[in-house]
């Protein structure tokens, strides 16, 4: 059930209580005539980086902002990691660690002896050094770790295998249990990155616009959150077989803690990972490719669907996409070799490109709206960019643990964005990096839940534009459905549903007052 907003600002409490900012707009301002005509006046770009799993505090969790504004992250007035949150992790059974347990297959952690609270993980797992460790982040684990806003099981479900409970130990089972058998506890989940160690990130937040109150749009993982950032849902599968869906609504059956790894919940909605049955995909899961959502089923619009209606330019970019295209108009199951070919995320990731879970797939391929990386820096030098444009890594570049190392991903983010400042098209950009979901991290600030699905844990978000606010730290409730709002503000479309409808327009962020558009500044 959707809350409202007065009630859930009211649960958030304290720590996820906005600080007021001199001279800040409101939204009501925001959303007036004048600031609608000069956002079309002045942006006709619109543009969003799509990395992936990290948090908002294992980025920027002792960022200081210029200007003396405030930022809801680690630290104390003092600029010290906050005593709210020493001691804070519990295991299942609700227990304080004393210290906290570390994977000593990490060479850097082979010695460790860590105090349970936040940490610097640069001297344990370097920012510039890919290791193999992967928080697991599944949908109801990853409100799981939540733990109704406590936010204190992030080190105790951690990790852990995969192992399927039949229906009937999950009805049976008390919530506790059930955690105990599948999760093993990892420390890790509390270091956070500085300054020093994701350098491009922490200019950008210092010149530009950070937000800190951007939570991943639906709780779990990848596939889940980049169909929220093209539809603001996930997909549905009607005729979802009993065993691939949750048993129960945990919620409804007071099971506060319940987690399992079944890719739909019981009303049919994909709640985790599953490859699209169009081509490209991944050949690995051949089992799971016979559960993923029907494309006949996602008769709902998405964002592209909007934008051709209104006669506006839109690009999905993936990275290396020219090499798989060849396999773009197949379907997993079709005749010879068929569609399942990709078997490394490094060439390509199928299920965290949203649009090809839709009938209207082959369309978009036939029409161009799906390119190539190498298309978006030919496009950004020649100003030729769409209204709306999505890019989006290969695993060597998303930043994902275990695929790719923070440093990797900032490195071709950046190349990204000065490309983009290079070209005749950036005084009137708008760009948006952030993060599909927050991989198990932990963060401080608990997610409102504005309805069954999300939102989950806190991720970064940035803007970078010419017409953007300088060092201004925008404290707004936000997701990509803020971005998706924004997208729809600037070019006349109609809304896809109640959470883009309702969603912040992210218009504060711009300061069309200044004199003209800046210079790029770093």
């Amino acid at each position: 059930m959707t809350i409202s907003r007065r009630s859930f600002l009211k649960t958030l409490g304290a720590a996820a209580a906005a600080p007021m900012v001199p001279g800040f707009i409101g939204m009501a301002k925001a959303a007036g005539v004048s600031h609608l005509n000069r956002l079309r006046d002045n942006i006709d770009h619109i543009i969003v980086i799509f990395q992936e799993n990290r948090s908002f505090d294992h980025y920027f969790g002792t960022f200081s902002p210029r200007n003396g504004q405030q930022v809801t992250n680690l630290l104390d007035a003092s600029g010290k990691i906050d005593s709210r949150f020493l001691g804070l992790q519990k295991n299942p059974a609700g227990i304080p660690y004393t210290v906290l347990p570390t994977p000593k297959d990490i060479i850097g952690f082979q010695e460790a002896e860590l105090p349970n609270a936040p940490f610097h993980l640069a001297p344990y797992i370097p920012a510039n050094d890919n290791v193999h460790w992967d928080p697991k982040h599944r949908f109801f684990r990853m409100s799981a770790q939540i733990n109704n806003g406590k936010m204190d099981r992030f080190v105790a479900l951690a990790m852990g295998d995969h192992r399927h409970l039949s229906r009937t130990q999950l009805e049976k089972y008390v919530s506790q249990r059930i955690e105990f058998d599948l999760a093993h506890p990892s420390g890790p989940v509390l270091g956070h990155y500085m300054a020093q160690d994701i350098p491009f990130y922490h200019q950008v937040a210092r010149e530009y616009v950070l937000y800190d109150r951007f939570f991943q749009a639906m709780s779990g993982g990848s596939t889940g959150n980049a169909l929220y950032l093209a539809a603001a849902r996930s997909c549905v599968n009607p005729k979802a077989p009993a065993d691939s869906r949750s048993p129960f609504d945990p919620k409804a059956a007071g099971l506060e803690h319940s987690f399992f790894d079944l890719p739909y919940d019981h009303n049919g909605i994909l709640i985790n990972d599953l490859s699209p049955t169009q081509g490209p995909t991944g050949a690995n899961q051949p089992h799971a490719l016979r559960l993923s959502p029907p494309p006949e089923f996602q008769t709902y619009q998405n964002i592209g669907d909007l934008l051709n209606v209104a006669n506006v330019d839109w690009a999905w970019y993936n990275e290396n996409w020219n090499q798989v295209k060849p396999w773009a108009l197949k379907t997993a199951f079709g005749p010879d070799d068929g569609s399942a070919v990709i078997d490394t995320g490094r060439l390509y990731e199928a299920h965290h490109n949203p649009f090809q879970y839709y009938a209207r797939w082959p369309e978009y391929v036939k029409k161009g709206h799906i390119r190539s990386t190498e298309d978006f820096l030919d496009d950004a030098a020649s100003g030729n960019l769409p209204g709306f444009s999505m890019v989006k890594a290969t695993a060597a570049h998303t930043e994902h643990p275990a695929d790719c190392a923070p440093v990797f991903g900032m490195d071709w983010v950046e190349k990204l964005v000065r490309a983009l400042a290079s070209g005749p098209a950036w005084h009137r950009t708008a760009i948006f990096i952030t993060y599909d979901e927050g991989g198990g991290f932990w963060d401080s600030v608990p997610p409102p839940q504005v309805d069954g699905y999300g939102f989950g844990t806190r991720i970064p978000a940035l803007l970078i534009s010419p017409w953007s606010r300088q060092g201004f730290v925008d404290h707004h409730i936000s997701s990509t459905a803020s971005i998706l709002k924004l997208v729809e503000t600037r070019f006349g479309l109609s809304h896809l549903n109640h959470r883009d409808r309702d969603a912040y327009d992210l218009l504060p962020s711009f300061d069309w007052d200044q004199k003209g558009p800046k210079p790029f500044r770093l």
